[in-house]
Protein backbone atom coordinates (compact mmCIF):
# COMPACT_ATOMS: atom_id res chain seq x y z
CA UNK A 1 0.00 0.00 0.00
CA UNK A 2 1.23 3.37 -0.88
CA UNK A 3 0.50 5.25 2.39
CA UNK A 4 -0.86 8.42 2.56
CA UNK A 5 -2.60 8.97 5.84
CA UNK A 6 -1.44 6.89 9.31
CA UNK A 7 -2.48 6.55 12.63
CA UNK A 8 0.25 4.77 14.44
CA UNK A 9 -0.90 3.65 17.56
CA UNK A 10 -2.85 6.99 18.06
CA UNK A 11 -4.55 8.47 21.54
CA UNK A 12 -6.03 11.34 22.53
CA UNK A 13 -7.69 12.49 25.24
CA UNK A 14 -9.45 16.06 26.05
CA UNK A 15 -8.48 18.05 28.41
CA UNK A 16 -11.78 18.23 30.25
CA UNK A 17 -12.12 14.26 29.91
CA UNK A 18 -10.82 11.54 32.21
CA UNK A 19 -10.78 9.06 29.60
CA UNK A 20 -8.97 8.84 26.02
CA UNK A 21 -11.56 9.22 23.17
CA UNK A 22 -9.46 7.51 20.99
CA UNK A 23 -7.29 4.77 22.20
CA UNK A 24 -4.22 2.99 20.37
CA UNK A 25 -5.72 3.90 16.94
CA UNK A 26 -3.65 2.61 14.30
CA UNK A 27 -4.27 2.51 10.35
CA UNK A 28 -3.30 3.34 6.85
CA UNK A 29 -4.96 5.24 3.84
CA UNK A 30 -3.83 5.06 0.39
CA UNK A 31 -3.46 8.25 -1.65
CA UNK A 32 -6.74 8.26 -3.49
CA UNK A 33 -8.55 5.91 -1.81
CA UNK A 34 -12.19 6.34 -0.57
CA UNK A 35 -13.14 5.09 3.04
CA UNK A 36 -15.92 4.62 5.67
CA UNK A 37 -15.46 4.99 8.79
CA UNK A 38 -18.81 4.08 10.72
CA UNK A 39 -19.57 3.94 14.18
CA UNK A 40 -22.41 4.84 16.67
CA UNK A 41 -22.26 8.52 17.97
CA UNK A 42 -19.98 9.37 20.55
CA UNK A 43 -17.47 6.74 19.43
CA UNK A 44 -14.79 9.14 18.55
CA UNK A 45 -15.09 9.60 15.01
CA UNK A 46 -15.38 13.79 14.69
CA UNK A 47 -12.69 13.70 16.87
CA UNK A 48 -10.39 11.19 14.59
CA UNK A 49 -11.68 13.89 11.83
CA UNK A 50 -11.06 16.74 13.73
CA UNK A 51 -7.16 15.45 14.34
CA UNK A 52 -6.99 15.58 10.48
CA UNK A 53 -8.45 18.82 9.32
CA UNK A 54 -6.55 20.33 12.60
CA UNK A 55 -9.27 21.44 14.88
CA UNK A 56 -7.12 19.55 16.90
CA UNK A 57 -5.27 20.67 18.36
CA UNK A 58 -5.24 24.19 16.86
CA UNK A 59 -8.63 24.76 18.35
CA UNK A 60 -9.77 21.79 20.70
CA UNK A 61 -7.27 21.03 23.01
CA UNK A 62 -5.66 17.99 24.90
CA UNK A 63 -2.88 15.43 25.22
CA UNK A 64 -1.84 12.90 22.37
CA UNK A 65 -0.03 10.56 21.81
CA UNK A 66 1.77 8.24 18.62
CA UNK A 67 1.74 9.73 15.30
CA UNK A 68 -1.03 11.68 12.73
CA UNK A 69 0.75 11.67 9.68
CA UNK A 70 -0.10 13.03 6.00
CA UNK A 71 2.07 12.45 3.17
CA UNK A 72 5.12 11.09 6.01
CA UNK A 73 4.67 14.54 7.82
CA UNK A 74 3.24 14.80 11.72
CA UNK A 75 -0.03 16.78 11.21
CA UNK A 76 0.46 18.14 15.06
CA UNK A 77 3.27 19.83 14.21
CA UNK A 78 1.38 21.75 11.32
CA UNK A 79 -0.65 24.69 11.30
CA UNK A 80 -4.06 24.96 10.78
CA UNK A 81 -3.50 26.42 7.63
CA UNK A 82 -0.97 24.41 6.05
CA UNK A 83 -3.90 21.65 7.13
CA UNK A 84 -6.49 23.65 5.07
CA UNK A 85 -4.10 23.35 2.32
CA UNK A 86 -4.11 19.37 2.56
CA UNK A 87 -7.37 18.51 3.88
CA UNK A 88 -11.21 20.10 2.97
CA UNK A 89 -14.11 18.90 5.03
CA UNK A 90 -17.35 18.98 4.58
CA UNK A 91 -19.76 19.13 7.78
CA UNK A 92 -23.06 17.50 8.49
CA UNK A 93 -24.77 20.85 8.92
CA UNK A 94 -24.67 22.19 5.75
CA UNK A 95 -26.24 25.24 6.77
CA UNK A 96 -23.12 25.99 9.55
CA UNK A 97 -20.89 25.60 6.56
CA UNK A 98 -21.99 28.21 4.52
CA UNK A 99 -20.00 31.92 4.40
CA UNK A 100 -22.00 33.72 1.07
CA UNK A 101 -24.84 35.54 0.78
CA UNK A 102 -25.41 33.58 -2.66
CA UNK A 103 -24.34 30.09 -3.89
CA UNK A 104 -21.78 31.90 -6.33
CA UNK A 105 -20.13 33.96 -3.21
CA UNK A 106 -20.16 30.93 -1.05
CA UNK A 107 -18.48 28.41 -3.64
CA UNK A 108 -15.87 31.67 -4.62
CA UNK A 109 -14.97 32.25 -0.49
CA UNK A 110 -12.18 29.42 -0.16
CA UNK A 111 -10.52 31.42 -3.35
CA UNK A 112 -10.80 34.92 -2.37
CA UNK A 113 -9.28 33.63 0.93
CA UNK A 114 -6.18 31.80 -1.44
CA UNK A 115 -6.16 35.50 -3.41
CA UNK A 116 -7.09 33.79 -6.88
CA UNK A 117 -7.39 36.44 -9.24
CA UNK A 118 -10.95 37.23 -10.50
CA UNK A 119 -10.73 35.59 -14.16
CA UNK A 120 -9.56 32.51 -12.88
CA UNK A 121 -11.97 32.51 -9.72
CA UNK A 122 -14.99 33.11 -12.43
CA UNK A 123 -13.96 30.41 -14.56
CA UNK A 124 -13.59 27.53 -11.33
CA UNK A 125 -16.87 28.83 -9.90
CA UNK A 126 -18.53 27.98 -13.22
CA UNK A 127 -16.94 25.17 -13.53
CA UNK A 128 -17.69 23.53 -9.92
CA UNK A 129 -21.09 24.87 -10.68
CA UNK A 130 -22.39 22.95 -13.66
CA UNK A 131 -20.62 19.83 -12.46
CA UNK A 132 -22.44 19.83 -9.24
CA UNK A 133 -25.59 21.03 -10.82
CA UNK A 134 -25.70 24.36 -9.57
CA UNK A 135 -25.24 26.55 -12.69
CA UNK A 136 -29.51 27.94 -12.43
CA UNK A 137 -29.10 28.25 -8.70
CA UNK A 138 -25.75 30.74 -8.61
CA UNK A 139 -27.39 33.85 -7.34
CA UNK A 140 -30.16 31.86 -4.92
CA UNK A 141 -29.11 32.07 -0.93
CA UNK A 142 -27.88 28.73 0.08
CA UNK A 143 -30.38 28.81 3.49
CA UNK A 144 -33.38 28.87 0.66
CA UNK A 145 -32.09 25.42 -1.04
CA UNK A 146 -33.63 22.09 -0.48
CA UNK A 147 -31.25 19.76 1.68
CA UNK A 148 -30.08 17.71 -1.23
CA UNK A 149 -29.09 21.42 -3.20
CA UNK A 150 -27.70 22.57 0.23
CA UNK A 151 -25.06 19.61 0.30
CA UNK A 152 -24.14 20.17 -3.60
CA UNK A 153 -23.13 23.67 -2.66
CA UNK A 154 -20.75 22.57 0.55
CA UNK A 155 -19.61 20.03 -1.62
CA UNK A 156 -18.67 22.48 -4.49
CA UNK A 157 -17.24 24.96 -1.97
CA UNK A 158 -14.72 22.86 -0.82
CA UNK A 159 -13.88 20.89 -4.12
CA UNK A 160 -12.83 24.21 -5.63
CA UNK A 161 -10.09 24.68 -3.93
CA UNK A 162 -8.82 20.93 -5.15
CA UNK A 163 -7.64 20.17 -2.03
CA UNK A 164 -6.00 16.47 -2.12
CA UNK A 165 -8.17 15.24 1.14
CA UNK A 166 -12.10 15.49 1.39
CA UNK A 167 -13.05 14.73 4.39
CA UNK A 168 -16.98 14.44 4.56
CA UNK A 169 -18.36 14.31 8.61
CA UNK A 170 -21.40 12.63 8.60
CA UNK A 171 -23.09 13.92 5.17
CA UNK A 172 -26.51 12.35 5.26
CA UNK A 173 -27.44 13.55 8.44
CA UNK A 174 -29.70 16.12 7.64
CA UNK A 175 -30.88 14.17 4.42
CA UNK A 176 -33.79 12.38 3.53
CA UNK A 177 -33.47 8.99 2.08
CA UNK A 178 -33.79 9.52 -1.25
CA UNK A 179 -31.76 13.28 -0.98
CA UNK A 180 -29.17 10.61 0.94
CA UNK A 181 -28.43 8.12 -1.86
CA UNK A 182 -28.20 10.85 -4.18
CA UNK A 183 -25.46 12.03 -1.86
CA UNK A 184 -24.22 9.11 -1.85
CA UNK A 185 -23.86 8.74 -5.56
CA UNK A 186 -22.53 12.36 -5.86
CA UNK A 187 -19.48 11.03 -3.28
CA UNK A 188 -18.51 8.36 -5.45
CA UNK A 189 -18.65 10.07 -8.95
CA UNK A 190 -16.42 12.58 -7.57
CA UNK A 191 -13.88 10.62 -6.32
CA UNK A 192 -14.02 8.64 -9.63
CA UNK A 193 -13.56 12.06 -11.99
CA UNK A 194 -11.04 13.84 -9.19
CA UNK A 195 -9.69 11.35 -7.32
CA UNK A 196 -8.95 12.59 -4.23
CA UNK A 197 -8.62 10.72 -0.87
CA UNK A 198 -11.99 10.60 0.31
CA UNK A 199 -12.88 9.52 4.19
CA UNK A 200 -16.34 9.49 4.72
CA UNK A 201 -17.53 9.25 8.42
CA UNK A 202 -21.40 8.05 9.79
CA UNK A 203 -23.17 6.99 12.09
CA UNK A 204 -25.71 4.53 9.71
CA UNK A 205 -25.38 3.16 6.12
Amino acid sequence: MNKYISFNQFTFQYDAQAEPTLKDISFDIAKGEKVLILGPSGSGKSTLAQCLNGIIPNIHKGQAKGQVLIDDQDVFTQSIYDKSQLVSTVLQDPDGQFIGLTVAEDLAFALENDCVNQSEMKDRVSLWAERLDLGSLLNYRPQDLSGGQKQRVSLAGVLIDESPILLFDEPLASLDPKSGQETINLIDNIHKEVGATTIIIEHRL
